[in-house]
């Protein structure tokens, strides 16, 4: 049985460590995994098999500089003794984290580093080529994207690379989705309610939730049957609180703070909707769709099989009254939405990276 290994932070909530559970859990009974994090700690650590050995790989952080450096070079030093080249792949799931970069490159010569998000929507064209520089990033023998905008974005600045490129989003745990969105949700729904629901992280930087909270505002005017639900928390938690108060919106704005199971607010909305300025690729696309939701969002992300605007969602503007018109007039006229096979697509997503590991083309 070949050995890989995957390098990441941790296991707490989040989009990328979510995937990384699901991915591990497909391939254990085919290789044995070992996966490395530098804070052996989450609450999806339940999720992950028990077949797969996580190791802690920790960074000292003691404000002492030449100390600090001395024990990371140690530590690495030690590593790199014991692990060079003794495994037939690794993988730097979190593009982010140096220390993941850096120790997948000393595992293997069959060596992927994953992106998640679209960073030239983050960093100037310097910052791009810094960030991608100094993780080697010429050394991997594959580059994963889970966007096609992100994948393309990338070869405007390293056309050299392309042929190492290939967009594979992630593995869904599609069991899971649909049996806790069953879970019973004690909120009664008045007839004629359309409820949207917004599932991420309350930030004003990426996730324009001024926008979002201003677009409902504009919506309920128009229709007090319009309601929003709010499912997460973040640094823009207490302005929306202010903002929903101020505006006296209490009866159609809910904010549900952060929660394990966010698919039973999914199942029982009647849309999701996202009023982002980027994201890589939002896996809470592919949840809604399991789910049979519709998508309102301001981006159009494509990954290796779903496009927005295929039927599985309604692609509105950015600015707010133009966003409310497009939102109000859509659903008087209950659009309905396409659903996409996840249990074939998993199948072949799968597939794809097995081939990678086996040293096979894709």
């Amino acid at each position: 049985m070949k050995k890989i290994i995957f390098f990441a932070y941790n296991l707490n909530i989040g989009g990328i460590e979510k995937s990384l559970v699901n991915l591990l859990n497909n391939l254990v009974d085919k290789y044995n995994i070992i996966l490395v994090l530098e804070k052996n700690e989450g609450m999806y650590k339940k999720d992950l098999s028990k077949k797969v050995k996580i190791i802690e790989y920790k960074i000292s952080t003691i404000k002492i500089v030449p100390i600090r450096k001395i024990i990371n070079f140690a530590n690495r030093s030690i590593f790199k003794i014991k692990n060079k080249n003794k495994y037939d792949f690794s993988c730097a799931y979190a593009t982010y984290l140096p220390s993941a970069n850096m120790l997948a490159k000393i595992c293997s010569k069959n060596r992927v580093i994953y992106v998640h998000n679209d960073y030239n929507n983050t960093y100037s064209k310097n910052e791009y080529l810094e960030f991608f520089n100094t993780r080697g990033i010429e050394k991997y023998k594959k580059i994963i994207f889970v966007s096609n905008e992100s994948k393309d974005n990338f070869i405007k600045y390293y056309p050299n690379l392309k042929d190492k490129t290939l967009v594979i989003n992630n593995i869904l745990n599609i069991k899971e989705i649909i049996t806790k969105s069953e879970e019973k949700l004690d909120i009664k729904k008045s007839k004629g309610e359309k409820i949207f629901s917004f599932v991420g992280r309350l930030d004003e930087h990426q996730k324009r939730i001024s926008r979002l909270l201003k677009t409902f505002k504009i919506l309920v005017q128009k229709d007090k049957n319009i309601k929003l639900w709010i499912i997460g928390d973040g640094e823009h938690n207490e302005k929306a609180k202010k903002y929903i108060a101020t505006n006296k919106l209490e009866k159609n704005i809910t904010l549900f703070g952060r929660q394990d199971n966010p698919y039973k607010y999914i199942k029982n909305s009647d849309y999701l909707i996202l009023t982002s300025d980027y994201e890589g690729f939002p896996v809470v696309f592919n949840e809604a769709n399991i789910l049979g939701k519709l998508v309102f969002s301001t981006l159009n992300i494509s990954d290796d099989y779903y496009n927005l605007t295929n039927g599985y969602g309604i692609l509105i503007p950015k600015e707010e009254k133009l966003m409310a018109s497009k939102i109000f007039d859509t659903i008087k006229s209950e659009p309905k939405v396409k659903q996409i096979n996840y249990e074939k697509l998993n199948e072949e997503r799968i597939n794809k990276i097995i081939n990678i590991i086996e040293n096979e083309e894709v």
